[in-house]
């Protein structure tokens, strides 16, 4: 008799995806490793599920703003932060880049390009976009790479503006 992961993995090809009653399943490899991904009601956006100890709130980003030693770092496209306004004190780093100035910007460069020290791996990383959705993938991408104290603000700009009013 074969196990429920042995069915799954004869069933499940690697690299696909499935979409089921507003999940999707993305299977990476035949070994069989699993990312949920709950679909919002209008399957236009999307929020991946995120670690409860990984998320900031609204609350905690008001204490955060004031903690120069947290890095803030705003995802969104450079013209969206232009159009709309930022979190004070955050920087501006859109998602495409975030794993090449993470891993290849030069301390200096950084510090010329955002005026601030470059953050380490032990540094706390928060990130934010506009609903919540970029800031989970670079979350993810910041785990990745070693950022172990990174966490997402999924309120992200929608939160933050409708509440600085």
């Amino acid at each position: 008799m074969l196990s429920r992961v042995a069915v799954l993995q004869k069933l499940l090809q690697p690299e696909t995806q499935y979409l089921h009653r507003n999940i999707l399943l993305k299977v990476k490899t035949k070994h069989i490793t699993l990312s949920f991904t709950r679909y919002l009601t209008n399957n236009k956006e999307y929020k991946k599920m995120v670690d409860p100890k990984r998320v900031v709130s609204y609350e905690d980003m008001l204490k955060v703003i004031h903690q120069p030693e947290k890095v803030i770092i705003d995802v969104r496209n450079p013209d969206e932060v232009t159009n709309t306004g930022k979190i004070p004190s955050s920087i501006n780093i859109p998602l495409s880049t975030v794993h090449d100035v993470l891993t290849s910007m030069s301390d200096e460069e950084f510090k010329r390009q955002y005026q601030r020290g470059k953050p380490s791996s032990s540094d706390e990383l928060i990130f934010y976009c506009q609903s919540g959705r970029r800031s989970s993938e670079a979350l993810d991408k910041a785990l990745k790479l070693g950022y172990s104290n990174s966490k997402t603000y999924l309120g992200s700009w929608n939160d933050w503006s409708s509440k600085q009013k």
